[in-house]
This record gives C-alpha cells, structure tokens and sequence, in this order.
C-alpha cells in the first residue's frame, strides 16, 4: 500500500484530467464527468446504516430470483422481465428498491458539484444529484431530464441520461432500450458526441463490467473512433495487468486508487474513501492562478531566532542574510503576472519584503559584487511596482551598478532600467542634487538606446510630464514628437499627454487603436494578465473618453477584469481612500481634542505619526504616469477630484501642489484654485515659487492665446478653459509682483481684452480680476505710467459684446499731471464719445473719466464735451439725464448750469414719492451723496424729518415660501440701505428740535426688530442734544463693543467717534477707554474697524497720551501675531487679517508723525510693511484711504 497520490501510476493520468479540469491549455473546453451507480452508492446515506443503494448485480440477482432465470447479464434480464411482467412492473421494481427519497446526498456530492466540470453526465435514476446542486452555489447546474431541455439550458447542466424516477416516463434498463436509444435519444446522443469531442471525460461510480460503461464506452469507440478525447475510469478498482491493457486498448485511462484503500476491508468503505481521495487529489491539483501571485513573505529564520544576541554591527552576517533573500527574491520578480498597476495589496507587501536586515550601505558593501548588483536589481524592480521613492543612501549605489564600465552580472537593459527609474525618481528629490542625478541618469540612457529601443520614448514621456507640471506646453509638444513606439501602453501615454493638450480627437484615435490591439493580443492570450491589465486600462479610458465615439464597440465591463484584479476602480478607489485619509489625519494634528476632564485638552499639532503606507501623492502619479491616464478628458474627470484633494494636504511640496491645483481646475471659479491660491496662502509663499508662478503662468497665458487665436475646434475651446485658470491664477499671484512686474501683467491683461478671439463670457471674470490685482500692486505714485494702456481697453460698447456685468474696466485714480500726449488726448475723446445722452451704457465711459475730472486732468474742451455728451445741447434740466449711475454722480460730472443740477438733483433725492423711496438705488444714492468729500448733499430740515417718519416706519413685507429665499437677501441690503440713509444722510440733517425722546424711541424700535448695525451711528445724535437719549445711547454703544458681531463692534466704534466729534464727556471718555482695552485685547474680531477708529480718534487729538501709550505698546504685538505664517488659511481670520496689518501700519504712522519720540517699534513697523508681501499692506503708510 502506499499513502502518497503522486506515488501512484496513474498519478500522471490524474493530473492530466486535473489539467482539462481546470482548463490550464487553452485548447481544451475542460472535462465532463459521467457518475455512475457506484457513486450514488457510496455518496448517500439513508436512516437505515444497514441499507446501500442496489448495483447492477443486485439488480440481476432481484431479476433472475423472481424469473428463475439463470442469466446473470442484466439487460436480458430486465428485456426478459419487461416482456413477462410488463414495463410498468419493472419501473415499479426500480422505484422500490431504490426508494430515492429515502437517500440523502451526503458531502462527496457537494465535493464533486463544487468541481469546475463542464457538464456532468449521469446515468443514474435517482435525484441525489439534482437535489445536492441547490446547495451549491458555484457553479450553479441546471438540470436536463428530458431531451426537450437541452434547449432551453446552459452549460453546465446535469443530464440525466438514463431518465429519472418520477420525472420521465421512460427508464433505460433492458437490452432493447440500448438497442433503440440513439433512434429514441438522438439528442441526448448528439449532446453526448459533442461533449466527448471537446471535453475529457471522467467515469466515477463504474466498474470494468459495468453494462453502462461497456454500453458508452462502446458507443464512443464506434461512432467517435479518434474524434473523442480520452476516457478516464476512476475508482478503487483493483486492476490486474490484463484488464489494465484491455482498457488502454479501446482509449480508457484507469485512474486506479485501489493501492491508497487497501487498509479497508469492506468494499464500499474503499470505493468511499477513493472517491473522496480523488476529489480532493483533484482540489489539491487546483493550480495557483497568475492573479493569485503573492511576494514571498520572508520569515525568521531558525538562524536568525538562534543569532539575535549577534551585534547589529555585524555587516557580514547581515550580508549573508541578505544574499539568503535572493533566489526568493528573483523568484518572485519572474512570476510576477505582468499587472499594469501592482494589485495595492500586493504593493503594500512588496514595500517591506526586503527586510530583517533591512539593507544599508555597510551591509550592501559586505556583500559580494555579484550577490549586490542582484539585490540592488531586485530593490530596483520593487520601487518600480510600489512607487516608492529612492531612499537617498540608495541613490549612489544604483548608480554606481548601473555605471560601471567593468563586466557585470546584470545585462544592458538591466542597468538602463535601473538608470531611468533614478531619472523618474529626481521628481521627488531636492532641485540641486536632482539635477546632478538627473544629468548622470540621462548620460546612461543617452549611450544605451541601441541595448533597449524604448530608452527614447521614455525619455521623451519623462520630459514631457516634467514640462506639464511646469505649464511648458511648448515643451510638452516637442517632446509628444519623439514619443514613436507603436505598443498600446504608449499609445494611451501618448494620448493623455495629447489631453493634456486639448488635441483630444488625436488622442482619442490613438486610444482606439490601443484598445483594439490589445483586444487582439487577448484573444490569442486569454491567460495572459499582462495583456488583460493593458486592455482594462485602455477600456477604462475609452468609456470615459466619449460613449458616442465608441457606442458601437464598446461591451459592458467585464467581470475578469476584477477576478484577475485588474480592474482600474480598484485601483481609483484605493487612491481616493488613502487621499481621505491622508486628509482626514492632517485635520486631526491640526485639531484640539479636549479632554472630558474640565480645563485639559490635548494639542495635536504636537503629535508625531508614522506610516509606511504611500503617500498618495507618490500613488496618484504612479498610477496615472504608468498607465496614460490623463485627470481630464475633455469635460470627462477621471482624476480631477483626486488632484483636487491631494492639493490640499500640507505635506506636499509647491510645485506638485501648484501641478495639482491648475491641472484639476477647469475654470476661475473652481474650489482648489481658492484653496490653493487663497489670499493669504499666497502671502506664505517663498519668492522663489512667486517667481515661477508669475514666469511660468504668463508663459501658459501666452501659448493659449496662440493656440485660441489658431484654431476654432476643440482646441480651441479647450484653450478658453485653460486660460480662465492660468488667467486667475496669474491674477492672484499679482499681488507679489514687483511694481515692474505688475505693470506687465497689467499690460498683458489689456492685450487679452483688446484680442477679439478671446472675448468670450468665461474670460470676463479672470481678467477683470487680473487688471484690478495687478493694479494693486503698483504704487499710487506710478499709475501714471499705465493710464493710457487703461483708457485703450476697450469699452464694451466698442466691441460686440453684449452687456455683460463681468467685462472689465480699469480705472486709474491717479493719473498725475497732463502730458502733451497726442495719443492719450485721442483716447480721452474716443471714450468721452462713447457717452450718449440717456443711455445706461455710458456708465463704463463716465467711470473711467470721475477720476480724471477730480483731478483736474481734464482740459476745458474735453470737460464741455463731456457736459453736452451728458445732458445735451439745450438741457433744461427738467428731468435727470439716464447715465447707467446712481443720481448722485451727476453732481460730480461738469454741467451747463450746475446750480440747476443741484437743484434737480437734491429733488430727486429728498423728494422722492413713497412709491420710489425704498428703491435701493435712490436709497444708495442718497447715502453716498451725504459721504461724497466733493459733494456733502443733505436733506432739509423739513425733508429729513419727512424721510425720517418713513424710514423708520419700513419693516420687510410678508413673503410667500416660494420667493423667500430670493427675497430675505433683497430685503437685507434694503435694510441696510435704510440704516445708512438714517445714520449718514437723515438724522444728522434733522434740526435739534426735532431729536426728541419721542423720536429716539422710534429709532431705537426700528433698530431693535430690523437688527441693522448701521443705526447704531444715528443714536449719538439725540444723545448729544437730548440728556433722557444719553444712557440708552451708552448702553447701545456698550453692548455694541462687546459683540462677536464683527459688523456690530464696527459700527459701534463708528458711533462713539461720531459721539465724540459732537460732544465730550466723562462717559463718553470711559467708552474710548473702553475701545482702546479691546484693542489691545488683541481679539480678532472687528478689529480692523477698532484700529480705524482710534486711528481717527488720535488724529482729531481724542485720545488721552496714556491711551496713545497703550497703542504704541499693543501695536507691535498685534503686528507680529498677525504673521500670515500664524493665521491658518480657512479660518475667519484669513479675512481680515491683511486688513488688521494695514491698519496696524497707517495707525504706527499717524503715531510716529505727530510724535515727538521716534518709537524704534513703530519704526519697525514701517520698515517690515514696505517689504510686506500683500499690497495693502505694502502700500499702506503710502496709499490713499479709500
């Protein structure tokens, strides 16, 4: 006897079967197996252990007893019974000794059903078969009794060959049914021919005498003759030399386990336990698929466990270590299936394969040269697949192998491959010492094209995508050029560098074809993963790219793509889980977590963490670098939303953060652009990255430009999406140029809007911003300079743009003195005539011009002309002219008769109909004609008391549910509108008679159930002329200094100014005490407005030299928190806080001028704001107050 399968002669026999069973050659469709009686009898069991279902010879023992008969074959038998008793006798006689539903399938069922048979045959009468295959579910067999079910199933189905009992009329027993069955069964038959020509075929359950085997085997031999495939016998069989031969003879295969069984002494036991052995044989010979390839785990040797008290310093014995890992290692590197993108678990081992020891220079130099250069590979061929970068101990040793001029282990191709991943590594690593690396990886692959073809193409790719994350689209064409390999995986590298682009058309022809070769290469090799990872990628891309371009090629995505793990959404989603949680731990640090015990909490931003998982930023771009997969195409995202994230972690570096940011953003408004360009993220930046944005930027602007001005096609307007980012981004960065600088960026700004290819909708936003950015950035003293470049953009009523609210017009408040210019005096007179008498459109025109005319530029022919453009040649200044700007303007623009005007216009707006006085513009205009230093117009007496009535009276109207949500904001600026109008304009003009109590309390109504701010500044008028308004106008002011309302304390300090401007007291005193503790408080909020306020206070000489004092001692400090490097770049005061530094700045000067002690930190003060890297900042000590 002998206890080991592969021991056995038929070993090779099985495994054979094994072989078809699991379809390991593609040239076979698999195997079938035919179950026989002896399966059913050693497979089921019933509550009687004493009974086994009946064989053959128990049949014939049944039939010749009861016909005293002394034949033993059991088809005559059966003919003789039939004819004697009747067919229905002999079904009878079955059914009786068989008993089917007394049996139950036991697990030798279950084992066979669970095999990956393509269909299994069975001659048996009984159901245990059918009823076992409910309880498997893989594979799921459908069930064929009759010949009229072989249409209506699929493979693989259990066909009953012989008929079931109670389920088809006829049984097949007796010799005449043998006879007639292929005229009766000529479809089973068919069926049967063709399953014995494409499959093997396994017999369980017979024996070499069995009349069903004799029968089949029969048939097969004589109509098949060398079509079918060889038959296997399988069982515990006991053959003897003859009987061996005689099977091999007519093309059986005995697969004899009766040497496994010799130890059982009771038949059925052995025939059990050799079928249980050969199902299991069949399990165990399962082969390992290519996608179930794992890395070797290596585990601790009995050596190591043995030599741990050996010193750590022993670099020999970690030498010998490491060598031991080689075979294992290189073992790993051959089998590996050819994954496109390494299975992220199988990255996730792969990452610390080489370790206990993990290699270092010492333990690498103790090694010998040979054993080292393979270890190096193999660490080479591991960050190849985990993307990890190259340790920087590690990067003089690869170079150094792959470097030598000596022979080495390594062939040619090796050594370049190892050079161009230390090329592809220099991504990650400081600028100087990549350069070095690159230079010296660039010279290796230069010499070593002719050992490896594709060295070009990848130079070429590696080129191109560092010139993508610098925006050097030129550079990124050049080197698409050299890009010639026709393999598929180029093909869509190629294509996403042509997204990159906008050539989309190109790219989606070169996907295409990619995608059909591919198909190709896998129908000629279906097992191969290298080429199905490749073709699930390509499928990926093509559904994304545009389902109307391939609609008719393009089949759902395949179930393999997964079980073979090469489907591209496991690997998106793991990049989008790892981007999450990198997010979510940043969040975390960047978090206090109080504690449940009262007064502690923990500081995260304090705790350190580590992981050796990825980063994803390093697993985002080897998976999209690897593959060709491109974050957009066209207006499909597959990456967007993953760059998008990634831009946000902290721990990247600028470069890649900008790539991310601009590459994911398709227009001026998307999020990451706030994010990442945020106000005071770009106040943090080093110059160095404020010089590259603003260089490679303009460098984008201009080859978008170009390329919109080219072509009208896709390109074309893939161009327009380019150009709002690149546009908004430059706009943003602006605020860091020099005062040169941003004069170019001005004047490149006024070359879009004069380019009438770029005068499209979606540009409008990103260039206004860019003129009023770059504007901020040029002292006021130079404005002169890009005055006349202002004035030439064009005027949206010159182009054909129709009204559109976003079109840009610059406007220069300081355009220092009048030059002979025969230019400038042309371009003045072109936009004077722009101005049309009542028309809204000259609203533009007259803008530009105010300043021009406050300043006196203007000379007397030009300010005439402006006068009759406006109001015509004979105005009779009846009715205001239409100018498209609030009424109030009209006052400031030249006139025939400007007594006339001011009449006219003063009736406009204090004499207004209840109908029109709560329109929003006249509401406007009224409160800016009181503020206006050149204009200072108020009611009457008897109109502010009229208005005053009205006002306070106003209360929002009842909205239905459907406009409420429009309306509350609309009812909102009314709101304010109205508190202004009361504060700036009614309240001040109201004669002293009229601030009664009575009035006071209206106010203080009004106040109270609208909630506006703005009152608050009309309340110190009747305190200042009435004593019973005097403490409830303390109590408000008071209450309006300690709220967290920003927009509250403001203008509550506004109102104790406008208090201490028309009176002085003890209490009002104490309220400026009051402010100057909140400023030095040095709480952020409404802060800005605080430091105004006393700015203005010390000025008008409000303050007390001990208040003066304390700001000169609270300044500095409130300077030097408000570092942007402090402030954190989503938090409330990211707002301000530029705001509260300006202020800090103009307060300090005001301080220092009328100070006779020149403070050094006020002095500081000064001299850090020059170099501030925001304009308001910057220009603060200098800039005029708006």
């Amino acid at each position: 006897m002998t206890s080991n399968i592969s021991y056995l002669p038929d070993y090779a026999a099985l495994k054979k079967l094994a072989s078809a069973l699991w379809q390991q050659d593609n040239s076979y469709h698999g195997a079938a197996v035919m179950i026989g009686a002896g399966f059913s009898r050693s497979a089921a069991s019933t509550g009687d252990a004493n009974k086994k279902l009946p064989l053959w010879n128990d049949f014939s023992n049944i039939l010749a007893k009861e016909l005293g008969s002394d034949s033993t074959d059991p088809l005559r038998l059966a003919e003789e019974y039939c004819a004697y008793f009747g067919r229905q006798a002999l079904h009878d006689l079955i059914r009786k000794k068989i008993n089917d539903a007394a049996w139950v399938p036991g697990e030798l069922y279950k084992s066979l059903l669970g095999l990956p048979w393509s269909e299994v045959l069975t001659t048996n009468w009984d159901t245990l078969l059918e009823r076992s295959s409910i309880e498997v579910h893989q594979p799921i067999y459908n069930i064929v009794s009759k010949q009229a079910d072989l249409s209506k199933t699929r493979s693989p189905r259990i066909v009953k060959l012989h008929g079931t009992i109670d389920v088809t009329k006829d049984l097949i027993f007796t010799q005449e049914d043998y006879r007639k069955y292929p005229q009766d069964h000529a479809a089973f038959v068919n069926f049967s021919r063709q399953v014995f020509i494409e499959n093997e075929l396994c017999l369980l359950g017979f024996s070499g005498d069995d009349p069903n085997f004799l029968q089949w085997t029969g048939w097969v031999r004589d109509h098949l003759a060398t079509h079918s495939r060889r038959i296997y016998l399988v069982g515990a069989l006991g053959l003897n030399s003859a009987k061996r031969k005689y099977l091999e003879s007519i093309n059986v295969a005995p697969i004899d386990l009766g040497d496994l069984v010799t130890d059982h002494d009771e038949p059925d036991t052995r025939h059990f336990k050799a079928i249980e052995i050969f199902l299991q044989s069949l399990q165990d010979l399962k082969p390992q698929q290519d996608w179930e390839w794992n890395p070797t785990q290596q585990q601790r040797s009995e050596e190591i466990l043995t030599n741990k008290a050996r010193s750590p310093q022993d670099f020999d014995y970690a030498a010998k270590l490491l060598e031991e890992k080689l075979p294992f290692l290189e073992k790993d590197r051959t089998s590996y299936p050819g994954w496109l993108v390494c299975p992220y678990q199988k990255r996730f081992q792969l990452q610390s394969q080489i370790s206990n020891p993990w290699p270092n220079p010492k333990n690498l130099s103790a090694m010998e040269e040979n054993n080292r250069a393979k270890l190096l590979y193999e660490i080479y061929w591991i960050h190849s697949l985990t993307f990890e970068v190259i340790q920087p101990w590690l990067i003089p040793e690869l170079l150094a192998v792959c470097t030598a001029d000596k022979p080495s282990i390594l062939n040619q191709r090796q050594r370049l491959e190892i050079a161009l991943l230390l090329l592809k590594n220099t991504r990650w690593i400081d600028s100087p010492e990549a350069e070095s690396i690159a230079q010296k990886a660039s010279v290796i692959l230069d010499k070593g094209q002719r050992h490896w073809q594709e060295i070009s193409d990848e130079l070429a790719y590696h080129n191109a995508i560092l010139a993508r994350d610098r925006f050097d689209y030129v550079e990124v064409e050049k080197n698409l050029e050299k890009i010639i390999s026709d393999k598929p995986i180029w093909k869509l590298k190629k294509a996403s560098l042509l997204a990159e682009l906008g050539q989309f058309k190109k790219g989606e022809v070169l996907v295409s074809e990619a995608y059909r070769k591919l198909l190709a290469q896998y129908r000629n090799d279906r097992n191969s993963i290298h080429v199905l990872s490749n073709l699930a990628w390509a499928h990926w891309l093509m559904r994304g790219i545009d389902f109307s371009v391939f609609s008719n090629e393009l089949s759902a995505f395949p179930s393999n793509y997964r079980d073979r793990r090469c489907d591209p959404w496991d690997h998106i989603e793991n990049a989008r889980d790892r981007i999450s949680k990198q997010l979510e731990k940043q969040k975390k640090q960047q978090a206090i977590e109080p504690s449940f015990k009262p007064g502690r909490y923990k500081d995260n931003s304090n705790t350190a963490s580590f992981s050796n998982e990825l980063h994803p930023l390093l697993l985002l771009e080897g998976i999209s670098n690897t593959v060709g997969m491109p974050l957009r195409w066209n207006n499909i995202n597959f990456l967007v939303d993953h760059a998008a994230r990634l831009a946000e972690l902290d721990d990247i570096d600028n470069a890649h953060r900008f790539a991310l940011a601009i590459r994911s953003a398709n227009s001026d408004t998307s999020d990451v652009l706030k994010k990442v360009f945020s106000r005071i993220g770009i106040a943090c930046l080093p110059e160095s990255d404020v010089a590259f944005l603003l260089k490679q930027c303009t460098q984008a602007i201009n080859y978008w430009v170009e390329k919109r001005t080219e072509k009208s096609g896709e390109t074309g307007h893939y161009a327009i999406d380019r150009l709002r980012v690149f546009i908004e981004v430059l706009a943003r960065i602006s605020v860091r140029a020099t005062p040169k600088q941003a004069k170019n960026i001005f004047r490149l700004s006024v070359s879009l809007g004069k380019n009438s290819r770029l005068h499209h909708v979606w540009l409008f936003s990103a260039i206004k911003n860019m003129m009023d950015f770059s504007i901020e950035s040029i002292p006021e003293s130079q404005h002169h300079e890009i005055l006349l470049e202002a004035l030439s953009f064009p005027l949206q009523t010159e182009t054909s743009i129709e009204h559109h609210e976003r079109w840009a017009n610059p406007i220069i408040r300081f355009p220092g003195e009048r030059r002979q210019n025969a230019s400038l005096d042309h371009r003045i007179d072109e936009i004077i005539d722009r101005i049309t008498p009542c028309s809204p459109q000259s609203s533009p025109a007259l803008l530009r011009l105010l300043p021009l005319i406050e300043k006196g530029f203007l000379n007397k022919t030009e300010m005439e002309k402006i006068s009759e453009n406006v109001w015509g040649h004979n105005p009779d200044f009846k009715t205001l002219p239409e100018t498209g700007l609030l009424k109030h303007v009209l006052l400031e623009i030249p006139a025939q008769d400007s007594n006339a005007v001011k009449v006219l216009v003063r009736h406009h707006l204090f004499e207004a109909k209840d109908s029109t006085l709560f329109n929003r513009e006249i509401l406007a205009a009224i409160a800016n004609a009181a503020q206006v230093d050149n204009i200072k117009e108020f009611p009457s007496n008897n109109q502010s008391l009229n208005y005053f009535e009205k006002l306070v009276a106003w209360r929002p109207p009842a909205n239905d549910k459907k406009s409420i949500i429009f309306s509350i904001q609309e009812e909102r600026q009314t709101a304010e509108l109205i508190g202004e109008v009361l504060a700036r304009s009614v309240v001040p003009a109201m004669p002293s008679e009229a601030l009664t109590e009575e009035n006071f309390q209206k106010l203080c109504t009004f106040y109270s159930e609208v909630e506006i701010p703005e009152i608050l500044i009309a309340f110190p008028y009747f305190a200042s002329e009435n004593k019973a308004c005097f403490e409830p106008t303390q109590k408000l002011i008071r209450q309006g200094l300690q709220s967290n309302d920003a927009n509250k304390l403001a203008y509550a300090s506004y109102a104790l100014l406008t208090w201490r401007t028309l009176k002085e007291s003890p209490v009002i005193e104490n309220l400026v005490l009051r402010l100057i503790y909140l400023v030095g408080s040095n709480r952020m909020v409404g802060l800005p407005a605080l430091l105004w306020t006393a700015n203005q206070m010390h000025n008008r000489q409000y303050l007390t030299s001990e208040s003066v004092e304390s700001l000169i001692e609270i300044l500095p400090v409130i300077f030097d928190n408000t570092e942007y490097k402090n402030i954190s770049l989503l938090s409330r005061e990211s707002i301000s806080v530029s705001f509260v530094r300006a202020a800090c700045v103009r307060l300090a000067k005001d301080i220092m001028r009328k100070g006779k002690d020149q403070n050094s930190e006020l002095i500081r003060i000064l001299k850090e704001a020059r170099k501030d890297t925001l304009p308001e900042v910057r220009f603060a000590e200098t800039r005029t107050p708006a």
